[in-house]
């Protein structure tokens, strides 16, 4: 099923076409959007581009050209349609795992929302993060310092469910200097409370209840920049 959605970030309005199979922006997507820095001038990396919000509003900050990636053929029909459908011209979008589209090249800035629901058994790509939920984004991470130009940056989110001090200090092993560029919580959902027995056995798992009772993660956006 698809149906269109409005969003305003940054003082930007965008529209977007919302199908049911393709990753929708979250709460989490809406906050890293928030948190980008001013690109003009940047050749950016979408990782993993879902919808395509994330490269929307790159572009809309400013960027001079961004490569948008996805496993995904349907996430990326959804976001060139939605690409068409705010005006944007300087995104390409290429098919493939992570970092394969791009292969041999640098960027100025990567940004990633990578799945990182910890679950026993899979579940949609989009949203599942292997058994731990840091199984793409340890890649991603891993892997960005290959791609990434002197004084690059990666943006990344983490939620305490997958372990905030972890990244930080994976980040800070790999020889990034690493900021905070936003901060926020969410209560859990349906799937998160289904998996929260197994959410308190992973020794990084981290969460709190708010007024109400319910549990919440917290989410950390980092910017890692290259030494």
């Amino acid at each position: 099923m698809i149906r269109l959605a409005s969003f305003t970030i940054r003082g930007f309005t965008v529209k977007l076409l919302l199908d049911s199979k393709v990753y929708r922006p979250s709460y989490t997507t809406k906050l890293i959007a928030e948190s980008l820095p001013d690109l003009s001038g940047l050749y950016v990396l979408d990782l993993g581009t879902g919808s395509g919000i994330l490269s929307i509003i790159a572009s809309m900050l400013g960027a001079r050209k961004i490569i948008a990636t996805d496993i995904s053929r349907r996430a990326l029909k959804n976001a060139s349609e939605n690409l068409k459908y705010n005006n944007i011209d300087n995104v390409e979008l290429r098919l493939g795992d992570l970092y394969e589209p791009v292969y041999g090249e640098s960027f100025d800035v990567i940004i990633s929302n990578p799945p990182m629901t910890p679950s026993p058994t899979p579940l949609p790509s989009y949203t599942w993060g292997g058994v731990d939920g840091r199984r793409i984004l340890d890649a991603v991470i891993k892997n960005s310092v290959n791609y990434l130009k002197s004084n690059g940056r990666l943006i990344i989110p983490t939620i305490s469910i997958v372990g905030i001090e972890k990244t930080s200090s994976l980040l800070r092993d790999l020889g990034f200097k690493v900021k905070v560029l936003g901060y926020g919580y969410h209560s859990f959902g349906r799937i998160l409370l289904k998996l929260k027995e197994h959410i308190d056995r992973l020794p990084s798992a981290e969460y709190f209840y708010d007024v109400y009772g319910r549990p919440c993660w917290r989410l950390v956006v980092y910017e890692a920049s290259v030494r």
